[in-house]
């Protein structure tokens, strides 16, 4: 369910949004409430933010490593926090950071999962003609010397 809710933006903002909702293809009350969704977002979770990529806003670390390419990874470690911040060189409450907003927020990073597991290499190449297919061995008994 949603509500109505009237506010008053500075011009400058009202401009904006209404140019950023035309560009988008979107309403200007579709892109004010997800802008506003993101913000709770952030506001309720550390280290994530939004950015956006080939034209959509995805959840990220700060930093911008997209949480469902930190999700997937990890379940390939069976969601070890150890081997996913090994795997990407981040520290471990970074890595808990991703886990926090994914607990949360499931159905969003698993349906970003999915459709990257659609795509082929084949397709993948023709977006992006420099990509090579490269072998990971995954890290399995590795202790971070700290």
């Amino acid at each position: 369910m949603s509500q109505t809710i009237t506010l008053r933006l500075p011009e400058e903002t009202a401009d904006w949004l209404k140019t950023s909702a035309r560009r988008a293809g979107r309403s200007v009350s579709e892109l004010g409430a997800t802008l506003f969704e993101e913000a709770r977002r952030v506001s309720e979770f550390a280290e994530i933010e939004f950015r956006s990529f080939g034209g959509e806003r995805n959840a990220c670390l700060s930093g911008g490593l997209r949480l469902w390419k930190l999700i997937m990874v990890a379940q390939g470690y069976n969601m070890d926090v150890g081997k996913t911040s090994l795997h990407f060189d981040l520290p471990d409450w970074k890595i808990r950071a991703g886990f926090n907003y994914y607990e949360v927020f499931p159905e969003e990073i698993d349906a970003a999962i999915a459709e990257v597991r659609m795509q082929t290499f084949d397709t993948l190449k023709r977006k992006l003609p420099r990509l090579e297919r490269q072998e990971v061995t995954p890290i399995t008994d590795v202790k971070r010397a700290d």
